[in-house]
């Protein structure tokens, strides 16, 4: 038998309108959860919980905007690629581009195709063909700042200043560092950037700490770029939590080793990332696979959404929300279980309920915007803005710590708590009817 998690209950009806339908109250998600052991679901919820949902306009536009803030800061045409897998041997990606065979090495041609598969019996698309479309759609406006993927030719005629790798997530960062090693085997790419014309960058939707510190590491020493951080399993909850999440993981994952095989990391996804977060266009490999695997086995496991695909879920799931009980996911992860059930916290205003997220991730030592961003859910400037909020109301400082009058401000919203639960035991007492023995015994 199912039981729901306190983010599927006490929903108000204007909430429960399938217009207002998140992925935790679909079908898909009820089934999925079903499949969990009692004592498990409580935690499978409070996993999907912290789930980040994408939506097609939400993506297109953050990366969209990102580039165009980026752009600023380069002087002169920037060159724009979709990120996708290229032809390779023994590991190591071909060149991106042609070069002459005399003794003196010369790039020439046109660029590379945005969207070809490297499986001529299996053609697929996948999200290079969204990031390949919006490339298009920026150099048909400003056709003399950005190329698309322009070829050594057109880099020389039009003297382009910048490389730029586009993508909608990086979650090891291999993909996006074989495409700079693809275009760093050309000579000709090697002198544009020693002589200073031409640099380097990756810019994602989503991306990985782990991933961009693989990055980081191209000898091409490009810079990074996101709208937002990639929350994780292991830093989307708190540090004693983790362990729980990970071994829930990992005694439900649907792919099974064969008898005396090593046991490795790949329940989490991919590298060993355990992304939580999803595309209205797909899921990424980096999720662990107890959301998108499926067994072979009888009774076999049934994945959120298989194949990484994602279009069975309903699209009002997708895009950033601040519902209650998105809110109350939130502080539980933090560890804030009385805040999360705090009456002024849930129903405060959006803009409150923001600083009601970062106030409480303050509170458990986390400064950085990047990690303020995974443990709220807000994007980076989101978090810079209402940091400088915090800090005109005098709640922290500027090194970002509580000070009395912030401590203060937490404490009052957990008082909250104590108060309402001191109401509820007071309105029991009084409708409880008197006690009046029914029999009575002789004195010994």
């Amino acid at each position: 038998m199912y039981y729901p998690s306190r983010s599927l209950l006490g929903r108000t009806v204007e909430e429960r309108m399938p217009t207002e339908m998140s992925v935790l109250d679909s079908q898909a998600a009820k089934i999925w959860l079903r499949q969990f052991a009692l004592r498990d679901q409580k935690l499978a919820a409070d996993l999907l919980g912290v789930f980040r949902f994408v939506s097609r306009d939400e993506f297109a536009s953050g990366l969209t905007d990102q580039v165009m803030h980026q752009a600023q800061f380069i002087d002169g045409p920037i060159a724009l690629y979709a990120e996708r897998e290229l032809g390779h041997r023994l590991g190591v990606p071909h060149r991106l581009f042609k070069e002459s065979t005399g003794k003196v090495k010369r790039a020439y041609g046109v660029g590379p195709q945005p969207v070809k598969s490297t499986k001529a019996y299996q053609p697929e698309v996948g999200s290079e063909g969204i990031v390949a479309q919006l490339i298009t759609d920026l150099s048909r406006r400003f056709p003399k700042k950005f190329l698309n993927h322009p070829g050594p030719d057109l880099i020389r005629k039009t003297r382009a200043r910048a490389f730029w790798v586009l993508t909608d997530f990086v979650g090891s960062g291999k993909r996006s560092y074989d495409y700079l090693s693809a275009a760093w085997k050309v000579r000709s790419v090697r002198s544009w950037k020693s002589g200073r014309f031409l640099s380097f960058g990756v810019i994602a939707y989503a991306m990985t700490q782990s991933g961009q510190s693989r990055i980081d590491r191209h000898r091409c020493k490009p810079f990074t770029s996101c709208v937002l951080p990639c929350p994780t399993i292991f830093d989307a909850f708190s540090r004693s939590a983790v362990d729980a999440y990970v071994s829930l993981c990992d005694r439900y994952d649907p792919v099974r080793p064969k008898a005396g095989t090593f046991k490795d990391e790949g329940f989490l996804g991919y590298g060993g990332v355990g992304a939580l977060i999803a595309f209205a266009h797909g899921a990424p490999n980096n999720c662990p696979r107890i959301f998108h695997k499926t067994s072979r086995r009888v009774n076999g496991w049934i994945p959120l959404f298989p194949s990484r695909v994602t279009a069975g879920l309903p699209s009002t799931g997708f895009g950033r929300s601040l519902r209650s009980e998105t809110i109350s996911a939130r502080l539980d992860a933090l560890g804030n279980n009385a805040l999360a059930r705090s009456p002024a916290a849930r129903n405060a205003p959006v803009e409150v309920k923001k600083r009601y997220l970062v106030l409480a991730a303050l509170s458990r030592g986390q400064r950085g915007n990047a990690v303020l961003a995974i443990k709220t859910g807000l994007s980076t400037v989101e978090v810079d803005q209402v940091c400088q909020e915090l800090e005109a109301f005098g709640w922290v400082g500027r090194r970002r710590v509580l000070t009395d009058t912030g401590l203060g401000e937490l404490r009052h919203l957990r008082r909250t708590v104590v108060q309402r639960r001191q109401r509820v035991g007071a309105s029991a007492e009084v409708g409880k009817r008197p006690y009046y023995p029914t029999s009575l015994r002789a004195p010994v």
